[in-house]
């Protein structure tokens, strides 16, 4: 009798493990899925510079600006007198510094950097192209988590395997974790993105 009594538990637990097992084949599947031609994630150095964005110990050309950014990965913010530097930055939590410019929207709480840097391609490779972050702050105008955010990167068309010229990117969460990728569309009314096309690579 108790040996009746246990199987029906060990089948419900076995059940449990298999559905468990599925759930996080299905994310993991949807993780692979929501990328795009370029390996990149903010690393932990870049996420925090929102909480204080100020010029640190080695920026340099401090300045006031509206915009920030250089060909298709360019925001212009619309006030000139955003506070502007150049700092360096482990943009990916890789150890490696870039120099990197910075901007910081008072008006719209939300901290912009970009840097013509190495980036990995999603096939293996590499190449050099221009990266926009942008965080949104505490109290930000669109009301996003601050912390998280989105990047893009200008490729040519055929660079990291780009079939179109044009941004890619993704939006990541307050963590950094990318959540939806593909090719984005920077949207100027808001200074914000749009992912216009899921990419698989």
């Amino acid at each position: 009798m108790k040996l009746q009594e246990a199987m029906p538990l060990k089948v419900k637990r076995g059940t449990w493990c298999c559905a468990a097992l599925v759930l996080a084949s299905a994310i993991g599947a949807a993780g692979q899925a929501a990328s795009g031609p370029v390996m990149f994630a903010p690393g932990p150095d870049l996420l925090q510079r929102y909480q204080s964005p100020t010029p640190g110990p080695g920026a340099t050309n401090p300045s006031k600006k509206a915009v920030i950014g250089s060909g298709n990965a360019t925001i212009n913010t619309g006030d000139a007198k955003n506070s502007f530097w150049t700092e360096p930055v482990d943009l990916a939590g890789t150890g490696a510094g870039a120099s990197a410019d910075m901007l910081w929207d008072a008006s719209s709480k939300i901290f912009y950097t970009y840097s013509h840097t190495n980036v990995r391609c999603s096939h293996g490779k590499s190449a050099e192209a221009g990266v926009l972050v942008g965080i949104y702050g505490k109290k930000n105008f669109l009301g996003k988590t601050s912390g998280s955010g989105w990047w893009v990167v200008d490729l040519q068309e055929g660079q990291c395997q780009a079939p179109l010229a044009g941004l890619y990117g993704c939006k990541f969460n307050a963590s950094g974790a990318n959540i939806a990728c593909g090719r984005a569309e920077l949207d100027t009314r808001i200074n914000d993105i749009s992912i216009v096309e899921s990419s698989r690579f």
